[in-house]
């Protein structure tokens, strides 16, 4: 049994793409594990009203109350659970995933130099609500050059990047970007990225902070909104 349950830890370990991740039934059966005689299933835990909330809301997002009634307002976060998908820690073995402190490092380095870009990934209602210090917008389906070509187009000025002929790309003044978006649970940000890198955009100026504005706030770190 416990050779059994290496090997499943082992498997899960070893895949670490963004497919597998959506494709993980987290929101219904769930992941069986055995160990020993006992048997769990992994899975994100709803109940019928949860399931009512409109996640395209932002105002909705940021509800749900799990801590003492007696606790100061200010002191309370709240968070809705059950809304999009988990997201693997990695995108891939180039692009790094980065936390909180360098996120930080980040923004303060970018003081100085105008090449490197903090990059709020979600619509605009989400960014207009609260953001990170010194992101700029630039919505997910901007990345979208056959839906989008126009918008695609300002993204690669913003981002340094010259097209020089139909599908050829000059990234020699490409920026260092840092890309977020929700948190864990939202695939905006990856979906940005994993556009850049279809036309060739270099992977290690490519940083990825998966925690996104969930775990920020959670960290009580400072927000600004417009």
């Amino acid at each position: 049994m416990k050779i059994k349950l290496l090997k499943i830890l082992l498997i899960l370990g070893l895949i670490s793409t963004a497919n597998y991740a959506n494709d993980l039934n987290l929101r219904g059966d769930g992941v069986s594990i055995e160990k020993d005689d006992s048997k769990f299933i992994i899975k994100r835990m709803h109940d019928e009203e949860c399931r009512k909330i409109n996640g395209a809301d932002p105002k909705n997002i940021w509800s749900g109350n799990y801590a003492n009634a007696k606790l100061p307002e200010k002191c309370v976060k709240k968070f809705v659970t059950t809304v999009g998908k988990i997201t693997p820690m990695n995108i891939n073995d180039k692009v790094k995933t980065v936390g909180e402190v360098e996120v930080i490092k980040f923004i303060e380095e970018s003081q100085s130099n105008e090449d490197m870009l903090l990059i709020d990934a979600r619509l605009p209602d989400w960014f207009l609500q609260m953001t990170i210090p010194t992101a700029e917008n630039i919505p997910f389906t901007y990345f979208n050059k056959d839906k989008y070509p126009d918008d695609f187009y300002d993204v690669l000025e913003m981002v340094g990047v010259e097209e020089i002929s139909e599908g050829k790309y000059d990234f020699s003044k490409a920026k260092k970007l840092l890309l977020f978006c929700n948190g864990p649970w939202c695939p905006q940000s990856t979906f940005a990225i994993n556009n850049l890198i279809k036309i060739g955009f270099p992977q290690d100026k490519l940083l990825w902070y998966r925690g996104g504005m969930y775990s920020w706030k959670m960290l009580n770190l400072t927000t600004t909104s417009e």
